[in-house]
């Protein structure tokens, strides 16, 4: 399962991953925690907008700063100021105070998103390439085997106190998890290793526009942006659907957390199942049909009114992300170049972040008005776009290879 270089290289990404989504808690209860402290739909989108408007705006020079300066130093400093952050939110219940922590600690999270993953594949194309898909398929089984446990503990917690209390363990949960990576190692380019007093602000931009160029003359990653853009669209109205809908037709709080942490569970065994498939099939093959099963228990939810029915649909549902979201990013990675790669992956986050600022209200408002086997049906038809641009990315790949 693991080979002497693996461990050697990848053991403290791996314990982070296991150790920071052992501590997310809030996961199972977030739109619930906002809804029973007096936020609507609404407002919790909107939230969400305003750290996608964050993001968008600091992405890329935080990743280039990150491909100069070092990655392991930003992915650090990031996750312990996202820490703090985090413990602040359950402090107040104002929405307007809670939208501006939210603010911040989305500005934090983009000296992590990028930089993370370009530390790791760097590490891994210098010493063993064999190891990329391993990278992201085990860092999503070490996710879920935190994550089995991260639920339930959230519901002992919410069980005997109160949900604010989820948001400090989380936030400890990050801080311990981050120390980790102190032991990391980095490959650094002599670019990298430059000080920053060295270096003229304003070339930073500069490099953004180049990351830009680059990625917008890039078929295949437009594409591929273009896809995780549709994903993460959907995703802001099923993010919004699920555990409400589930807690209406008759399931419990803690019953909720206990089913996340059956997912997580499931999801320990899928990156493991995906790569038996890998030495079958090509990435793009099993994206395809993944975004295709999406569709089909989308359509199947809102068909439904059974619980017993609608618990497994949903369990399924999230469980496809821990094949699809890992075997997305190798395949992402495959056409980015060494030298800026954690601005390219920056710029996929501003993908991510646009699908935010614009699904998130979007979302919020029609739930003010659809309901939620609507919204299911909604999300359905926009997911088909998926295997259409997939099955693109296979016809333009071949064109290049000939």
């Amino acid at each position: 399962m693991f080979n002497k270089n693996e461990i050697k290289l990848l053991f403290p990404f791996y314990a982070h991953s296991l150790l920071f989504n052992l501590s997310k808690v809030i996961m199972p209860f977030y739109v619930l925690y906002f809804l029973h402290i007096g936020f609507n739909f609404f407002q919790i989108a909107l939230i969400s907008s305003i750290r996608s408007v964050v993001t968008l705006i600091f992405e890329i020079p935080t990743g280039v700063i990150a491909d100069k300066y070092g990655r392991k130093n930003s992915v650090i400093l990031g996750y312990l100021l996202t820490a703090i952050s985090l413990a602040l939110i359950p402090i107040w219940n104002q929405f307007y105070i809670v939208a501006i922590i939210f603010a911040f600690d989305a500005l934090f999270e983009t000296l992590v998103s990028g930089a993370d993953h370009a530390w790791a594949v760097d590490l891994m194309e210098n010493t063993d390439k064999s190891l990329v898909d391993k990278y992201f398929l085990k860092t999503r089984m070490f996710r879920n085997i935190g994550m089995v446990a991260a639920p339930l503990i959230g519901g002992y917690i919410v069980a005997v106190s109160n949900m604010k209390n989820l948001w400090f363990v989380f936030a400890a949960g990050i801080f311990i998890s981050t120390l980790i990576l102190f032991w990391g190692k980095e490959i650094r380019k002599n670019e990298q290793n430059r000080s920053v007093v060295q270096k003229k602000f304003c070339d930073i931009f500069q490099d953004s526009k180049t990351a830009i160029k680059t990625a917008l003359n890039h078929k295949i990653i437009i594409l591929l942006f273009l896809g995780i853009f549709v994903f993460f669209f959907v995703d802001e109205i099923t993010s919004l659907i699920w555990t409400p809908h589930l807690e209406k037709i008759g399931l419990s709080l803690p019953m909720i957390g206990y089913l996340f942490s059956i997912i997580a569970g499931l999801g320990i065994i899928l990156p493991l199942v995906a790569e038996f498939f890998l030495k079958k099939k090509s990435k793009l093959f099993i994206l395809f049909f993944l975004a295709l099963g999406y569709a089909i228990l989308l359509f199947a939810a809102a068909k439904t009114s059974l619980i017993l029915f609608t618990v497994i649909l949903f369990t399924l549902f999230s469980s496809i992300d821990e094949i699809f979201l890992p075997l997305e990013e190798a395949l992402t990675n495959e056409f980015i170049k060494s030298e800026n790669r954690a601005a390219i992956l920056s710029i996929k986050s501003m993908f991510e972040s646009l699908a935010s600022i614009i699904g998130a209200p979007v979302a919020g408002f029609l739930l003010g008005f659809i309901t939620a086997r609507q919204g299911f049906l909604l999300a359905g038809f926009l997911i088909l776009a998926l295997p259409l641009i997939y099955f693109s990315v296979r016809y333009k790949r071949k064109k290049l290879e000939i």
